[in-house]
C-alpha cells in the first residue's frame, strides 16, 4: 500500500469552469479517507484526477513516492469501484473478477487463488457461476469489490459505490466495507454525498464545497468543531440550527442578541469575539443541545413532531426563526402549544455572518 498526496491540485474546464481549486491533502498509508460534499462540488473530479481519468490543470499528485501527473491510469496501481458496478454482462462472476488479472497475464493458478480468496472474504463463493443479471444490487456490488480486491493495488478508489442500493442494503454494505478495510488495511479513498457514510467509515474526512476544501478532520472533530457555517450545516442529521443576530459586550460579558432572545456567551468561547461588538453574527447549535424545560432562553410554538422510535424531533418556530429540537422518546408537547427551550451554551458556535468562519474554535 502507499500514501496519496495532493499538492495544490487544480482542475479548470472549458470556459473557465473550476472543478477543483488548490486541493491539498494527504491520505496516509492504510488510511480510509472520505471525500464528502454536495452534488457538483468537485469530489468525483478529485477522485478522477487521482485515478488519472482526468488531467490536472496545475499541482502535483503523488502515489507513494512517485509523482503520477503524467502516468496513465493502468500504471498507477489503483483499483476503482464505481457507482454503476461496471460488470461485463456476458461474463460470470468468476470471469468478471478474474478479467483484470488475465489482462495482466497473471498465472492461472494465482488468479484462481486470488478470486476464491476474495469471493470467500465477500461471501459470494456460491455465486461464481452466475451472470450479473442473476444477482441483486448488493451482490453485484460485492462482485465489483471482489474485482478490485484481487488486483491487490496500492490504493482503492470508491466512487459513491452504495448509492444505487436501498437503505437497508446500504447499512449492511457500510459494515461490510468497514470490515474489509480492517482486514485488508488498504489505503482507500471513498467519494460520497452521504454524511452518514462519511461519519461511519472515515478515519479522515475531506469536505468540499464548490471545488474548494472546507475542512479536513476526523469525523468527531468535524462534528463538534466545524471550521465554518457550511461544515456545521452539512455535517449532522438533522442539521445544526442557525439564528441570526449580533454580538454585544456589556461590562466584560459578551452576549448574542437576536430578535427573539438574548444569550450570554461563555468566556471560553469569546477569544475571537473581541472585535465583534455590534457586528452581525450567526449562532449555531445542534438539535440535541437544546432542551424543552420549564424555563429557557427561547419561547417557541410547536409546529409538528416526528416520532422516530428512539427519539422525537420537535419542529418549532418563533416570530423570526424555525428550528429543530431532538427529544427523548417521551410524550411530546401538543402541536400549537408554547414551550420553553434551554440552550446548552457550552455547545454553541458563533459564525461570522460574512465569511462563515467559526469564531468559537
Amino acid at each position: 500500500m502507499a500514501e496519496v498526496k495532493l499538492i495544490k491540485v487544480t482542475k479548470i474546464y472549458e470556459k473557465g469552469v473550476v472543478g477543483v481549486k488548490d486541493a491539498t491533502f494527504t491520505v496516509e498509508d492504510g488510511e480510509f479517507c472520505v471525500i464528502l460534499g454536495p452534488s457538483g462540488c468537485g469530489k468525483t473530479t478529485t477522485l478522477r484526477l487521482i485515478a488519472g481519468l482526468e488531467t490536472i490543470t496545475s499541482g502535483d499528485i503523488y502515489i507513494g513516492d512517485k509523482k503520477v501527473n503524467n502516468v496513465p491510469p493502468k500504471d498507477r496501481d489503483i483499483a476503482m469501484v464505481f457507482q454503476n458496478y461496471a460488470l461485463y454482462p456476458h461474463m460470470n462472476v468468476y470471469d468478471n473478477m478474474a478479467f483484470g488479472l488475465k489482462m495482466r497475464k497473471v498465472p492461472k493458478h494465482e488468479i484462481h487463488q486470488r478470486v476464491l480468496k476474495a469471493a470467500e472474504m465477500l461471501g459470494i463463493e456460491h455465486l461464481l457461476d452466475r451472470k450479473p443479471k442473476e444477482l441483486s444490487g448488493g451482490q453485484r456490488q460485492r462482485v465489483a469489490l471482489g474485482r478490485a480486491i484481487v488486483r491487490q493495488p496500492k490504493v482503492f478508489l470508491f466512487d459513491e459505490p452504495l448509492s444505487n442500493l436501498d437503505a437497508k442494503m446500504r447499512v449492511k454494505m457500510r459494515a461490510e466495507l468497514a470490515r474489509l478495510h480492517k482486514e485488508l488495511n488498504a489505503t482507500s479513498i471513498y467519494v460520497t454525498h452521504d454524511q452518514v457514510e462519511a461519519m461511519t467509515l472515515a478515519h479522515k474526512i475531506v469536505l468540499i464545497n464548490k471545488g474548494e476544501i472546507q475542512q479536513i478532520a476526523d469525523p468527531l472533530t468535524m462534528y463538534h468543531k466545524p471550521a465554518n457555517k457550511f461544515v456545521a450545516g452539512f455535517i449532522g442529521s438533522p442539521p445544526m440550527n442557525f439564528f441570526e443576530g449580533e454580538v454585544q459586550e456589556k461590562e466584560g460579558t459578551f452576549y448574542f442578541v437576536s430578535k427573539d432572545f438574548k444569550l450570554a456567551i461563555p468566556e471560553n468561547k469569546t477569544h475571537n469575539l473581541k472585535l465583534q461588538d455590534k457586528k452581525d453574527v450567526i449562532l449555531g447549535i445542534r438539535p440535541e443541545n437544546m432542551k424543552v424545560q420549564s424555563v429557557g432562553e427561547i419561547v417557541a410554538s410547536v409546529d409538528f413532531h416526528e416520532t422516530l422510535g428512539n427519539e422525537i424531533l420537535l419542529y418549532l418556530s418563533t416570530d423570526n426563526y424555525k428550528f429543530i429540537v431532538r427529544m427523548d422518546p417521551i410524550e411530546p408537547p401538543d402541536t400549537g402549544s408554547k414551550v420553553a427551550i434551554k440552550l446548552d451554551t457550552d455547545k454553541i458556535h458563533i459564525f461570522d455572518s460574512k465569511t462563515g468562519k467559526n469564531l468559537t474554535i
